[in-house]
């Protein structure tokens, strides 16, 4: 448990009551790797709810990322699996998940074993606690919640299309039908359902037939106001791209070949995690006129001081399989947070933030490089030598007024005081 109070919203329920609430979020993950769990824990926390975040955890040293995150709060933070230990209940959890992929990909056995560690004991905790509101995230805790909807009050914060998230090539160790079957469930029968773009509650709604539609809750941030006092240096146009992973598959390769199509001099910036043979692969398609720079993974919390620094933000998203489709890259937050403009994929989901604000969202077609390049060679006309202070200044002041997280949490907040206050 980390110990004292943070309040990162100033919101308080309306109702004293519901100060005594317990609140269970439960994730897969840890927190450091989940920015919206983590959010929306100290954002109940911080008006008053009793919290409890219940994971699952792999990692010693994101474990300890996890623990600086919540340092400051009085969040309590519980693993239902804990793999960084070699006892007997992590060896019955690695165990267990390996056999039941098995049996999935061999005899197409439905079983939320395959989907997470620790599944059958995540049910019996949650339970256990007995809390006023369970608050699912992710694959494994949706078909959990789905199976205590009715019983319990329980909410599901749909981050994804969990069923329609899958690649080709991992489709047979998953229990599909088991993870639809649980989000029509959640859909009709949890007390609370949410998801981060109109187009992804408008599609999971219509996919299954269902009376209620989920509420929008965008996962935006708060802005960095210091990104208006950095200087930005004269020279080639730097567009920024992050990841925890960079590999291929994540278009990459696709904006390389517009930086060769396009006159204007670049500097594509890489940061996260990468693999040498992969770091040398695109070293091997940068032009002569261009540049490319990698750099390490930072925090969560660094992230927007980082991308400040930098011209313009990339989201090159696909737009397959439909979650892809139809969700909000958290990219397109990050760099509006953090004042950047912005090429973005076209995908439902971009296309309903991109659309609105075609001055600094410049969307292209998927895998058209001449619109990519006719893009880049506009900004390189526009706004080279560092004049893209001006509109940095636009975009900040526009996504404080419309999409900054301060305005998500009150929307979040009243949607739970709802389902107590009925």
């Amino acid at each position: 448990m980390a110990n004292g109070k943070k309040n990162a919203v100033d919101l308080q329920p309306n109702n004293p009551i519901l100060l005594s609430k317990k609140i269970i979020i439960v994730s897969q993950s840890h927190l450091c790797r989940n920015p919206r769990v983590h959010k929306e824990a100290v954002l109940l926390a911080s008006a008053g709810y009793d919290v409890t975040i219940l994971t699952a955890i792999y990692s010693e040293k994101l474990l300890l990322q996890d623990m600086l995150l919540l340092a400051g709060t009085n969040i309590s933070y519980e693993f239902y699996s804990d793999l960084t230990v070699n006892n007997l209940a992590s060896l019955i959890d690695r165990t267990t998940r390996r056999l039941a992929v098995w049996a999935k990909r061999r005899f197409n056995i439905q079983s939320k074993l395959a989907v997470g560690y620790g599944a059958i004991r995540l049910q019996q905790i949650c339970v256990a606690y007995a809390a006023d509101l369970y608050i699912m995230h992710q694959d494994l805790p949706t078909i959990v919640g789905a199976q205590m909807a009715g019983k319990f009050k329980v909410a599901f914060d749909f981050e994804d299309w969990y069923s329609e998230d899958i690649i080709p090539k991992v489709q047979s160790q998953r229990p599909i039908k088991l993870l639809k079957q649980a989000e029509k469930t959640a859909l009709e029968k949890g007390v609370l359902c949410y998801t981060t773009s109109k187009a992804m509650a408008d599609g999971l709604a219509s996919h299954y037939g269902t009376a209620k539609t989920p509420s929008v809750i965008y996962n935006s941030f708060p802005a960095n106001e210091a990104t208006l006092s950095i200087s930005q240096p004269q020279g080639p146009l730097r567009f920024y791209w992050f990841s925890q992973t960079i590999g291929e598959g994540r278009g990459l390769e696709f904006f390389i070949a517009c930086m060769a199509k396009s006159k204007a001099k670049m500097q594509l910036v890489l940061r996260g995690n990468v693999v040498g043979a992969y770091q040398e692969s695109l070293k091997k398609l940068i032009t002569e006129k261009d540049e490319i720079l990698f750099l390490p993974l930072i925090d969560n919390h660094l992230l927007l001081a980082d991308m400040a620094n930098y011209d313009a933000g990339l989201a090159l998203e696909p737009d397959t399989p439909p979650n892809k489709n139809l969700t909000i890259s958290n990219k397109l937050f990050h760099y509006m947070a953090a004042g950047l403009p912005i090429i973005a994929s076209y995908t439902k989901g971009q296309a309903e933030i991109a659309e609105q604000h075609p001055e600094y969202i410049f969307m292209y077609p998927q895998n058209d490089t001449t619109a990519v390049a006719n893009i880049l060679d506009t900004l390189g006309e526009k706004f080279a030598g560092g004049g893209f202070a001006q509109l940095k200044e636009a975009i900040l002041a526009n996504y404080n007024r419309k999409y900054s997280w301060n305005l998500e949490a009150k929307k979040l907040l009243k949607l739970v005081e709802g389902v107590f206050n009925a």
